[in-house]
C-alpha cells in the first residue's frame, strides 16, 4: 500500500490529500480481491423483513464488485483504469414499496458512484490573502466534497443490467400485507458466509447433515436405477457368461441387406461372420423355410398316380430347386409304391412324376400319398 511523504514547512498541495485517500482506497480493494478473488461480487447484510402493508424494509449493507480505481477525474487527478475490488455501501434501512399482488418480484442492489455533497467552498484571493472568495473564483458556484460509493436497493419483476438479485419476493393475489414466508433468497445472490459463521460447530454440522441428507437421497435413486436395470437384464439374460481360453470379446452385431452379421477381433483383426437366420410359415399341406434367401418347402400330396403326373409348388422358386420325393401310400394290401421324378421336368414353378407298384401286375393308376422336398433360391 502506497503512503504520501511530506516534510516541515512543505507547501501542502490539494493531491497530497487526494492521494493519501486514494492509496488507502486502493490498498482495501486490494485486500478485498485477496479474500474473495478479483472476480467476485460478495454481499452482506441487507436483510430483508416486511414492512407495513405491501412493503419491505431492506437492512444497511455492502457490496463487493470489481471495477476500476477512479473511472473519471478524482479531484485535481486524473482517473485511472487500474482493475481494483471496490466497496459498496447502503449505510441506512431502505423502504420498498411492492408494486402489487399476485406477482413475483426480486430485491436487487445496483452499485454506483456519485460525487455528492455539494457546497459553496471557501477560496482565498492570491492578490489578497486577506480577502475571502465563496467558490472558485468568487462564483458562488457549489462543488461536489466527497464521492461515494454507493449500493441502491430497487424491486423489480427483473434484475437490470449491472444489479445483482438479493432476494425474491412471492406475493400471492390478494394479498394485503407482506410476510415473512413470502420472502426467499434469490437464486444467484451473492451472499457469502462470514467468518464467525464459517468457524460455528452449528453451521458445519448443517453443512454436513445436508451433504449426508443428499448423499443419502442420490443412494436411494442409484439403488432403484440399479433394482430396475438388474430386474430388465435378468428378464433377457440366464445363465453366467464368460471368455474363456481361445474365445474373444464380440465388438458387433448388425442386420445387412444379406442378414445378420456377427464380429469379433482375435487381437489382430477383425472377422465377420453371417450369422444363420430363418422365416418358418405354413402352406398348404406343410411348411416354408427361409433361410439367408435359401428357401425350403416341405408338403404332402394326397392321391398321386400314374405316369407324368404334374405337380405345382405352392410357390415359386427364383431359380430352378432340387427336389425330393417319397411315396408313403399303399396300394393294396401288403403292396407298397415307389416314385420317381420325370427327367427334366423340374423349373422354378413344379416338376412330373411317375408312381409305380413295386409288385409286377400291379397297375400304375392306383393313387399313393407323396411328401415332396424342395430347396432353392428364394
Amino acid at each position: 500500500m502506497d503512503r504520501q511523504i511530506v516534510y516541515p514547512a512543505q507547501i501542502p498541495l490539494d493531491s497530497d490529500q487526494l492521494n493519501a485517500q486514494r492509496n488507502a482506497y486502493v490498498g482495501l480493494g486490494q485486500l478485498a480481491a485477496m479474500a474473495y478473488g478479483w472476480a467476485t461480487v460478495a454481499a452482506s447484510g441487507f436483510a430483508c423483513t416486511p414492512g407495513s402493508g405491501l412493503a419491505l424494509v431492506i437492512g444497511p449493507g455492502s457490496l463487493l464488485a470489481p471495477g476500476v480505481v477512479d473511472a473519471s477525474a478524482y479531484g485535481t487527478l486524473a482517473a485511472v483504469a487500474s482493475a481494483l475490488v471496490r466497496q459498496y455501501v447502503s449505510r441506512d434501512p431502505v423502504t420498498l414499496t411492492v408494486p402489487g399482488a399476485g406477482a413475483t418480484y426480486t430485491v436487487y442492489a445496483t452499485p454506483a458512484t456519485v460525487d455528492t455533497d455539494d457546497t459553496v467552498l471557501p477560496f482565498y484571493n492570491a492578490a489578497d490573502p486577506s480577502v475571502t472568495y465563496a467558490g472558485a473564483d468568487n462564483s458562488g458556484k457549489t462543488a461536489p466534497t466527497v464521492r461515494q460509493d454507493v449500493v441502491q436497493i430497487g424491486i423489480g419483476t427483473s434484475v437490470p443490467t449491472g444489479a445483482y438479485p438479493l432476494w425474491t419476493v412471492t406475493v400471492a393475489a390478494g394479498a394485503t400485507a407482506i410476510t415473512a414466508d413470502m420472502i426467499t433468497q434469490a437464486a444467484g445472490a451473492p451472499f457469502y458466509a462470514t467468518i464467525p459463521e464459517l468457524a460455528s460447530t452449528a453451521y458445519v454440522d448443517a453443512g454436513l447433515a445436508t451433504a449426508a441428507s443428499n448423499l443419502s437421497a442420490e443412494a436411494a435413486i442409484r439403488a432403484a436405477a440399479d433394482a430396475t436395470l438388474t430386474t430388465n437384464v435378468n428378464a433377457r439374460v440366464s445363465g453366467v457368461y464368460g471368455v474363456g481360453t481361445g474365445m474373444y470379446d464380440g465388438k458387433a452385431l448388425i442386420q445387412g441387406a444379406a442378414g445378420p452379421s456377427f464380429c469379433y477381433n482375435t487381437g489382430s483383426a477383425d472377422v465377420w461372420l453371417g450369422l444363420l437366420y430363418g422365416v418358418q410359415s405354413s402352406i398348404s399341406g406343410g411348411t416354408r423355410t427361409t433361410i439367408n434367401g435359401q428357401k425350403m418347402l416341405i408338403y404332402y400330396i394326397n392321391n398321386v398316380e400314374g405316369t407324368n403326373f404334374q405337380i405345382t409348388f405352392p410357390e415359386s422358386f427364383s431359380a430352378v430347386p432340387s427336389v425330393f420325393v417319397t411315396a408313403t401310400s399303399e396300394f393294396t394290401t401288403n403292396l407298397s409304391a415307389w416314385i420317381n421324378i420325370v427327367a427334366g421336368t423340374v423349373t422354378e414353378t413344379g416338376f412330373e412324376v411317375n408312381v409305380n407298384a413295386n409288385e409286377p401286375g400291379e397297375a400304375s393308376t392306383h393313387g399313393a400319398g407323396v411328401w415332396v422336398f424342395a430347396f432353392g433360391a428364394a
